[in-house]
């Protein structure tokens, strides 16, 4: 049986600059400037302990087109480390890191193969076996043109695998560079796609595998989850295989935390404690979204005060090697008032309070305000009928809702 394993990886960015992020701790942000090359190395070190034949590196390795001489003198270093160990290394570069750049020339180790502006094929052989693997690099940023149907097979390799940095038909997480479809790559009849550009993991098909890895660090609040690289196993009875391998340094998720029944500020603060303590990471860090949800009488401390409360959490943490640091929070709640009172006034609120009492008299409130929806045969097909009780609960949310907003502007 011909069997081959390797690691596709993408985006490393390696070097970026995080920005928005220089408020943090020093110690915070000195993990997270140097979170990139550490990345990098678990890679490194994932490669040599699964004695991989080969990685790939499908683009966008450097943050900007004028990459730094520190993060080349890293990736090299890097690299080097793979060549000790007779791992060659197929890199291709993405709109981020385009040929067109400006930056010091270094030489490489043996094991690299650069993919120039072109499609082009080198071969990996290790015994009898042979693998032809092709690539293509950015001359410029903006590569307009569907590279993906350059990309011919060629020769009698045991193995065919392309490399492509660029944007599916139909993903909008990313600028839309050198497009392709699923389809079309799969009529290349290629064994495997190691995709880049993407920032999110996804596999777009089976058989043959077609592959986002996702980037190896999450840099901002929109780049959630376990970060990392793709193990793949190739065999001549396609029974093929792909692993998840993690390299992210620091996390980052969103947590949301409800006031609903909490009525003291120890108590809110004891919970994000409790939920904060529940998402800590063994040996990684993680930078939090909390968002703030539900009602109650602290809806008006947060509004006035969330600052103080995300400081005080926040106390210590950047020098815990696990730590839970709140980067960013949103306050999605609501407060309490009393609508007996609010009815007394000679204001839009008092009429807001009666209309949602006199339609809470009858059943299915909201039935006549609906019908015209449901009337319409387009809008039918996607709405689901709402019982009385479901009815009765939007009503309630749309009052909070615009309670809380003209409250909010009548205060201020």
């Amino acid at each position: 049986m011909k069997k081959i394993r390797f690691i596709h990886g993408a985006d490393l960015h390696l070097d970026s600059p995080f920005q928005g992020l220089k408020h943090l701790p020093e110690q915070l942000y000195s993990r997270i400037s140097e979170s990139t090359f550490s990345a990098l190395q678990k890679l490194v070190c994932h490669a040599i302990n699964y004695e991989v034949d080969f990685v790939i590196l499908a683009g966008d390795l450097f943050d900007g087109e004028n990459r730094s001489l520190k993060a080349q003198s890293r990736l090299k270093k890097a690299l080097e480390q793979l060549n000790e160990h007779r791992i060659a290394c197929y890199i291709i570069h993405g709109n981020h890191d385009h040929l067109k750049g400006n930056w010091v020339e270094l030489s490489w180790p043996e094991n690299v193969f650069f993919f120039k502006d072109s499609v082009d094929c080198y071969e990996f052989k290790k015994d009898e076996l042979s693998v032809h693997i092709y690539g293509y690099s950015y001359p410029e940023k903006s590569v307009k043109e569907n590279i993906s149907l350059k990309y011919e097979k060629t020769g009698n390799a045991h193995f065919h695998i392309g490399i492509l940095h660029g944007t599916a038909e139909g993903q909008v997480e990313h600028d839309l560079y050198a497009p392709f479809s699923v389809k079309q790559l799969i009529e290349k009849d290629f064994d495997y796609w190691a995709l880049g550009h993407i920032h999110k993991r996804q596999i777009l098909h089976n058989d043959p595998y077609v592959c986002y890895s996702g980037n190896i660090q999450g840099r901002h609040k929109k780049e959630q989850g376990e970060k990392g690289v793709l193990l793949v196993e190739l065999d001549d009875t396609k029974r093929s295989t792909i692993n998840f391998l993690p390299t992210a340094e620091i996390y980052w998720e969103e947590a949301t935390v409800s006031i609903d029944g909490l009525n003291e500020v120890d108590e809110l603060k004891n919970r994000c404690e409790a939920l904060l303590d529940e998402l800590k990471k063994c040996d990684y860090g993680l930078f939090v979204i909390l968002r703030f949800t539900g009602s109650g009488p602290l809806h008006h401390y947060l509004v006035d005060e969330v600052d103080e409360l995300v400081d005080v959490l926040n106390i210590g943490q950047e020098e815990k090697v696990n730590f839970t640091f709140i980067v960013d929070k949103s306050i999605e709640t609501l407060g309490e008032w009393d609508r007996d009172e609010l009815k007394k006034e000679q204001h839009l609120l008092s009429d807001i309070v009666t209309v949602v009492d006199r339609l809470n008299e009858e059943d299915s409130p909201l039935n006549d305000m609906l019908s015209e929806a449901y009337a319409n045969a387009k809008l039918r097909s996607y709405l689901n009928a709402f019982n009385d009780d479901e009815q009765k609960q939007l009503l309630k949310e749309a009052e909070d809702y615009v309670l809380a907003t003209l409250l909010k502007e009548r205060d201020e």
